[in-house]
Order: structure tokens, then C-alpha cells, then sequence
């Protein structure tokens, strides 16, 4: 297994309010938090502090439920954020997106979803967005009242339908998939995607080897504008892992 993270500001935006999460070779999770002043950045660094801790058993414990422990961790870390926000006035209408991907050494994945930051797998040259957007505008297309081309451009693409420390309950996605050698998996914060289409990702993973991919999607996404914080998590499948 190879792994490369990365984030950065981007154009616009004074302050990064992306996190990462990356407890090789097991866990890891994208966070974009949303809010006033630094409350976007207490969002997400808070919540992934929290679900780190509420899946301890996964990293721990070789007999657990590896789908409950993560809806646990997901409903913790929500908790924990939306009770940070009622507390603190500055706080107040924080919450952030998280995407978590476990994987147990098996040949499988896990992942655990709510909000638009995705988890992307990379396969015999084709690229399948595993997660779902929780958006209004991935709502519209799903119900073919938009093209994909008029949701990449729709002015409300940001608008979110859930959010963690939003309210006092979420509804969590959760993935399960084999892996195969040569597979390339994929997180990223809409920092990235709304900057780039799935072909120029596709393209940027076809061009390049896995060390210089991870630069050049970063690149080109504030080549394309940089218009929010950019984060990636990319991991290659190897024979061995």
C-alpha cells in the first residue's frame, strides 16, 4: 500500500477548514468544515478527533462489527460537534462534511458518508464516485431535473442537505466493496471535485504515476480556479497489502 495526502488553501480563502485523518494502514477520513470565523476549522478538526477515538475498536479489536462501530463513531463525532456548537456562540451553525474509509486487510473496504467530500475508487482506467453527494444539487440531477454538466455549474452545488454537528441526528452512509490489485482509492473535498470533472481526474490518474498524481490533481484544481481549501487522500493497492 502506498499513501499520499495532501491539502492546501487554495485561491480565494484565508484559512483552510479541510482536515485529514491518516492512521495508515487502516483509517482514513476527510473532514471540510463549514462556519463562521474559525468555526469551519473547529468543525472539522473536532469531529475527526471524535470519530478517531470511537473507532479505536476497529484498530484494536479483530471481533467487532465493523459496520456499527463506524455508524457509533459517526453519531459520536456528530454529538460531540453539534453539542461544541450549542455551547459556544461563536460556534454556533458549525458542522462539516466527513468521508471515512477503513480498510481491515482483507481485500475490502468500508466507507462511511455524510455530506459532499467524496471517496473515489480508480479501476482498470475507470473512475466510479463511491459516495453520494448529501446535496441539493446532487438531488436535482438524481431526479434527472439537471444535466451532469449543469451540476457542475449549478450556483447552489455547495448548498448541503447533511452535515455533521448540524443537528442532533444524521443519517450515515455506508459502503462495502472488494479491492483488487492496482485499484486507486480516492478522497477528496468538494475543493477538488468542483474543480475538476471526473474525466480530468480520470485523466490525471491515466497520465501520471502515483507519487507526481497526487501533485498534479492538486495542481490542476487551482490551475482551474482554487476557489475552496483542496484535500486528497490517494492510496494505491499493492499486491501484498
Amino acid at each position: 500500500m502506498k499513501v499520499i495526502s495532501k491539502t492546501h488553501v487554495g485561491m480565494v480563502r484565508n484559512n483552510n477548514e479541510d482536515s485529514l485523518l491518516v492512521r495508515e494502514p487502516f483509517l482514513f477520513a476527510v473532514a471540510d468544515g463549514m462556519g463562521g470565523y474559525s468555526a469551519g476549522e473547529v468543525a472539522s478538526r473536532e469531529t475527526l478527533r471524535a470519530f478517531e477515538a470511537a473507532t479505536h475498536d476497529l484498530r484494536h479489536q479483530k471481533d467487532c462489527d465493523v459496520v456499527e462501530v463506524l455508524l457509533d463513531a459517526f453519531a459520536k463525532a456528530n454529538k460531540h460537534t453539534f453539542v461544541l456548537a450549542q455551547k459556544n456562540s461563536a460556534y454556533k451553525g458549525m458542522g462539516t462534511t466527513l468521508t471515512a474509509l477503513y480498510l481491515p486487510g482483507d481485500n475490502t473496504a468500508y466507507a462511511a458518508h455524510v455530506g459532499d467530500s467524496r471517496l473515489y475508487l480508480y479501476r482498470n482506467n475507470t473512475l466510479s464516485q463511491i459516495t453520494k453527494d448529501h446535496s441539493y444539487v446532487a438531488d436535482l440531477l438524481a431526479q434527472g431535473k439537471i444535466t451532469s454538466s449543469e451540476a457542475f455549474n449549478h450556483p447552489k452545488k455547495n448548498m448541503l442537505l447533511q452535515a455533521l454537528g448540524v443537528e442532533e441526528e444524521i443519517r450515515t452512509d455506508i459502503f462495502h466493496f472488494a479491492l483488487e490489485k492496482g485499484d486507486i482509492l480516492l478522497l477528496c473535498s468538494d475543493g477538488l471535485s468542483d474543480m475538476l470533472r471526473d474525466m480530468e481526474i480520470a485523466h490525471i490518474l491515466e497520465a501520471s504515476d502515483f507519487e507526481n498524481a497526487a501533485t498534479a490533481l492538486l495542481e490542476q484544481s487551482l490551475d482551474n480556479g482554487g476557489k475552496d481549501n483542496i484535500s486528497l487522500i490517494m492510496i494505491a493497492v499493492e499486491e501484498d497489502d
